[in-house]
């Protein structure tokens, strides 16, 4: 529609249209103004909607122009643009739902017994009780083999273990089978005897000796993660490496910091912000003598949070993110399962098994995409195309990311303190999914 407005304020008053696009005229000052609905673009940018119709065909809709009620009935909602993922495929926040499930990363412990050397073994572990100590798990077995009878006899030797008052699998969770060389459950002809915890419980339960707790008569591993790789540190946007202090929401961020952050005791450099060290308050940003250098190079608190912590990404691939990317490792470590001791099949890594079994080339969010999602102004373009279809925005709330941190804790956004963190893999929390769509 064209219509004509005495002047801008009139112009103003009247709102943006809902329903068709319209030609504005302002008489006042000679200038004509574009408000378009739900207007189809070729080339998108991050938060325009995306929907498909009946037939299959993709659309793009600019984010600004966005009325939900004026598109047609048939359409189906997908979620926001993100970022191309290569020259034919859009990478897509998964908006289509009204709230976001919660899983584990990890919820088996899996120890591989790969050698055995003589007739009495032990070999040490977490167990429930006393997460906190070793418990000393010796067995003698009919032969120095690995086979299905030594399997058994490592099994009655678990059940028959545990700390006070948690003796037993019933309260521990721990048994062992013979398995092949990919870890499969097998009654004969195995390579491999697996100590499997069906549940993990604690943080602790990685380990299977240390220097004061030596292996007797085997070799025993950690097994769980295979070829699932892993870094602990990424570079603040400083230049120093950390794991756990570079801000990806940098308002929020600072609002956090501001009151909860260190005050200094001695001069502090621009782009000296150690690793680990948390940001300093924003009163000592305002007027501690030892803050001068900061004052005089950033001009407000924010700009100090966001140069001396935020994350240095995409460039240079370094630690977490020089990681296999989400789409890699949900594809891979996503459909694997463990049998536990009742003969079911569970998810190893539920968090990444969830957005497998979404299928449709999704996967579970990485940090790549994380930095850039939960930015600030990147997050409020896509809350409001999701808030304009009614669906999920992203808060600011704990949430896993694909990547594996180390032997026990995997890469999360850390809500309080608006971080890229680590915690451990037994944990639960939010999970969200990315889909890759064809443009």
């Amino acid at each position: 529609m064209i219509k004509q407005y005495q002047s801008p304020e009139e112009l103003a008053a009247a709102g943006l249209p809902s329903i068709e696009s319209r030609i504005a005229q302002v008489l006042s000052n000679r200038t004509i103004v574009s408000d378009g609905v739900n207007v189809i673009k070729d080339i998108p940018q991050l938060g325009d909607a995306i929907y498909k119709d009946t037939a299959g065909r993709v659309y793009i809709i600019d984010k600004d122009s966005l009325r939900v009620a004026a598109l047609p009935s048939g359409w189906t909602y997908l979620g926001p643009f993100l970022y191309m993922y290569d020259d034919e495929t859009m990478a897509i926040f998964k908006g289509d739902y009204t709230s976001l499930p919660t899983a584990k990363y990890a919820d088996v412990v899996q120890f591989s017994i790969t050698a055995i050397t003589a007739t009495t073994i032990k070999f040490w572990l977490k167990m429930a009780g006393a997460y906190d100590t070793f418990v000393g798990i010796e067995v003698s077995l009919t032969s120095a083999e690995i086979n299905a009878t030594s399997a058994g006899e490592i099994d009655a030797a678990l059940n028959a273990a545990g700390n006070s008052g948690n003796v037993g699998y019933s309260n521990h969770k721990y048994w062992a089978y013979l398995a092949d060389a990919a870890g499969n459950k097998v009654d004969s002809g195995g390579t491999q005897i697996i100590v499997q915890c069906d549940q993990w419980l604690d943080h602790r339960q990685y380990q299977c000796s240390d220097s004061t707790h030596a292996l007797v008569g085997c070799t025993m591993t950690l097994s769980v993660w295979g070829d699932m790789p892993a870094s602990n540190v990424y570079f603040k946007r400083n230049g120093r490496n950390t794991q756990a202090k570079g801000v990806m929401n940098i308002d929020s961020g600072a609002t956090y910091w501001s009151t909860n952050g260190r005050t200094p005791d001695a001069d502090v450099a621009v782009h000296g912000e150690a690793g680990q060290t948390d940001p300093m308050t924003k009163a000592a940003y305002q007027s501690s003598p030892y803050a001068a250098a900061i004052r005089a190079y950033y001009p407000t608190y924010e700009a100090y949070i966001e140069g001396e912590f935020g994350l240095m990404w995409p460039e240079p691939a370094y630690g977490a993110f020089a990681l296999p990317d989400g789409k890699a490792l949900t594809e891979k470590y996503g459909p694997m399962m463990a049998t536990v001791k009742d003969g079911t099949t569970k998810a190893k890594f539920p968090a990444l098994n969830w957005a497998y079994n979404l299928g449709n080339n999704n996967h579970l969010w990485d940090v790549r995409e994380g930095a850039l999602m939960l930015s600030d102004a990147n997050r409020a373009a896509i809350n409001a195309t999701q808030s304009a279809n009614g669906k999920v925005t992203i808060a600011l709330s704990n949430r896993w990311f694909a990547e594996r941190c180390s032997a026990s804790y995997a890469w999360i956004f850390y809500g309080t303190t608006r971080t890229l963190y680590s915690t451990n893999v037994r944990t639960t929390f939010q999970v969200g999914a990315v889909t890759l769509l064809k443009k």
